[in-house]
């Protein structure tokens, strides 16, 4: 078990913002969460993202961030080295999880004899973007999602932090429909510490996450942490 971590990257899509620190850009103008491409994402098309639903879009986006800010890149695409592979867990929370495209699927089976898309039927399933992020950065690590009644992402950082005891590096974070509490997603790659070599002092965003215990506090240098929301900010501008 870990009880400090250091914040590799940080990475998010809020009706506010997103992108991550250096790269934010506004979204919906703080009244909705904001339509959302590939090219925008990932400055380039994936025709991967354009067949996902919103939920996973939403929380693929934030992942990317998060990546890119930590300086993971995906992986070539058609390579199939193992080499290139990375051991990185994802986990995740949600406490609304999928509804939407739950609730479009359960409409497209009444409309009889009409069957639903095979393709929305694929998206049925809360944890559908965390496969996305896999494939798409070459992570061979778990990856599973939880449904607290508190969507805050302090569920998923206390689970990230003890599988810091097992991996050097973790991601995580939280994904919220629209129109529920905390909309959004934020997610973070963090390290463990006795797996970094020093160059974090040197890295642009330098923070750490501490835990009093299991079910925390936490805090961020110091700074007490309640939601994981709250740690969308640029530090240009802090």
């Amino acid at each position: 078990m870990s009880n400090t971590a250091i914040i590799r990257g940080i990475g998010w899509v809020l009706k506010e913002s997103m992108g991550f620190p250096g790269h934010i850009r506004p979204a919906g103008q703080g009244l909705s969460l904001p339509e959302l491409s590939g090219k925008q994402v990932l400055g380039q098309p994936y025709k991967a993202f354009g067949r996902m639903d919103y939920f996973s879009k939403l929380g693929f986006s934030a992942i990317a961030f998060a990546m890119s800010h930590a300086g993971i890149l995906p992986l070539p695409v058609k390579d199939k080295n193992p080499v290139q592979k990375k051991e990185i867990p994802l986990i995740a929370e949600s406490a609304t999880g999928c509804i939407e495209t739950d609730l479009l699927y359960q409409s497209a089976m009444s409309r009889k004899p009409v069957m639903p898309s095979p393709a929305l039927f694929a998206y049925t399933l809360p944890s559908c973007f965390l496969g996305e992020a896999a494939i798409y950065f070459g992570l061979t690590g778990e990856a599973y999602m939880m449904e607290p009644p508190d969507s805050n992402g302090l569920t998923a950082l206390s689970t990230a932090m003890d599988n810091l005891a097992i991996y050097p590096r973790v991601v995580c974070g939280v994904c919220n429909s629209d129109g529920y509490a905390c909309p959004g997603a934020l997610f973070l790659v963090l390290d463990r510490l006795d797996a970094d070599t020093g160059k974090h002092r040197s890295h642009p965003f330098p923070l750490t996450i501490t835990r009093h215990s299991t079910a925390g506090p936490f805090h961020c240098n110091g700074t007490p942490v309640t939601a994981l929301q709250g740690l969308a900010f640029d530090p240009a501008t802090s």
